[in-house]
């Protein structure tokens, strides 16, 4: 199996600000800005309208009307759906041509995380707590069920006609869009998970299992994760981190300086059993097993 540990959601480029950490915990990744039909204020969370958090969040750099690309599509709850519907996730361009370099398939797994921070409301609005630390977090995950070169022709599900690659196709005509829709399977199928865990979603809430920046760390980009991960001779190291300088040890575990450019960094977890182990204590952590 290989790991996708991928980039999504608001960031110092897109979008300009973190997405929010909710004073009950809730983990909610803020959809990029685009030119896509689908508008901020047609997307909620538990409740939430993003379009009002978006915009208070953002000083009404982005508002409700604004238009937003759902991508990665993980919460059911978060639009209406056609019967059937799974989570899914597109990627083109660079981004999936490295996927396809790495053989990326068939039960694969997607981590998705992103720039987060605490918030709170003050006078009825959002804004972000002061003080509270700027971190890369997981919220939500996809193992791969099924692949559809929509470039190519596959013809998708019929209810993923909304998702932004089959609904905006004709923004990836080039032959060089490599537009892939990417659906997650029934159910997760990961050694240590039990239970039943459909084969993508979002996390319930945050947990410190989730988090990848190192503790006390003045950039959300140096992250503290287990010495499964750390390169080993003969075994292809997390793609775009094979630099000797980007690893260090930090007590039982070991500290990287993530490169900035990339949105997709793929492990073969078989060449590095001990991530398994991490992986399933990842869904431990967020409670759900």
């Amino acid at each position: 199996m290989r790991l996708m540990l991928s980039r999504k959601g608001y960031d110092s480029s897109t979008g300009g600000c973190p997405s929010p950490i909710f004073p009950d915990g809730e983990l909610c990744s803020l959809p990029i800005p685009s030119a896509d039909d689908l508008r901020l204020e047609e997307v909620g969370h538990r409740g939430r309208n993003l379009g009002d958090v978006a915009s208070q969040l953002s000083g009404d750099t982005h508002r409700a009307t604004s238009g937003t690309h759902l991508d990665p599509d993980l919460d059911a709850g978060a639009r209406p759906r056609l019967a059937g519907w799974r989570p899914c996730f597109g990627q083109t361009l660079a981004a999936q041509t490295h996927l396809e370099n790495r053989s990326v398939g068939l039960g694969d797994l997607f981590l998705f995380f992103g720039w987060f921070r605490e918030v709170e409301t003050v006078d009825g609005r959002w804004r972000f707590r002061s003080g509270a630390p700027d971190i890369h977090c997981i919220f939500g995950w996809l193992q791969v069920g099924s692949i559809y070169r929509l470039d190519r022709g596959d013809e998708p599900p019929s209810w993923a006609c909304e998702h932004p690659h089959v609904r905006n196709a004709d923004l990836y005509r080039s032959a060089r869009s490599h537009n892939t829709l990417y659906v997650a399977s029934e159910r997760l199928k990961l050694p240590g998970v039990a239970g039943r865990l459909p084969g993508g979603g979002v996390f319930s809430g945050y947990a410190p299992g989730l988090r990848l920046t190192a503790p006390g760390s003045s950039t959300r980009s140096l992250w503290r994760l287990p010495t499964c991960f750390e390169p080993r001779p003969g075994a292809p190291p997390l793609s775009y981190h094979a630099g000797p300088k980007r690893w260090s040890r930090d007590g039982d575990a070991v500290l990287l300086r993530t490169a900035g450019r990339g949105q997709e960094f793929v492990l073969d977890c078989d060449s590095y059993p001990g991530v398994y182990d991490w992986l399933a204590g990842v869904f431990r952590a967020a409670g759900q097993t």
